[in-house]
């Protein structure tokens, strides 16, 4: 894919943020829609630094994670400074909106399958990171936060379970913030102990 092809196509839909978040926009290109997160037309410094590590990075994440149902596919990469991916129709999750009781079970497994291939999210509190499709489908969106571990390591063997917590208490506190009645004894009293450790996470 060339980005004189479909530039002047793209629709906004987040221009992300000056700290190197990528902008988020939508093109259709032969008939099928696409996602695109972009950084270049961030600031030089940024662009050329942490921008270009972000999109790489990310990158390199769902590349890991393609074939989970539940996460958007990758599709090409079109310059070093941008990706596109698959589309995911869906919504944003409402507070206090009632959700079928399998959707956070299914959510929860998206996250194993996540955690199984060494990666973490690390921002599953915001809600606007899970999408729900129209047949009531979960989607986890979004890795810019998040970190990819070899499969071997000191890291993999000692921080990666700690992050993994920390995306536990994540879910479950979204599940809290957004469905509390939902909630079961177990699951709170699980919260409250993650909770906990969250205390000592440096990016809460």
């Amino acid at each position: 894919m060339k980005r004189e092809d479909f530039e002047h196509k793209m629709v906004c839909l987040s221009q992300g943020n000056i700290f190197g978040k990528p902008s988020l926009h939508t093109v259709q290109v032969e008939g099928k829609n696409l996602v695109i997160k972009d950084v270049r037309r961030k600031v030089f410094p940024v662009r050329w630094t942490l921008g270009l590590w972000l999109i790489q990075r990310e990158w390199k994440i769902y590349s890991r994670l393609s074939g989970i149902t539940g996460i958007p596919k990758p599709v090409a990469r079109i310059d070093r400074f941008a990706f596109t991916m698959e589309f995911v129709p869906g919504r944003p999750i409402q507070r206090g909106e009632i959700l079928p009781a399998a959707f956070f079970k299914e959510l929860e497994q998206i996250l194993d399958k996540v955690h199984s291939k060494g990666v973490v999210h690390l921002d599953l509190r915001h809600k606007g990171n899970i999408l729900i499709t129209e047949k009531d489908e979960p989607f986890l969106i979004d890795f810019n936060s998040s970190f990819a571990f070899k499969e071997k390591g000191l890291f993999r063997r000692y921080l990666f379970p700690l992050l993994r917590r920390v995306d536990y208490g994540g879910l479950l506190k979204l599940k809290q913030r957004v469905c509390p009645s939902s909630m079961t004894p177990e699951e709170l009293v699980r919260l409250k102990h993650l909770n906990r450790l969250r205390r000592f996470w440096i990016f809460n």
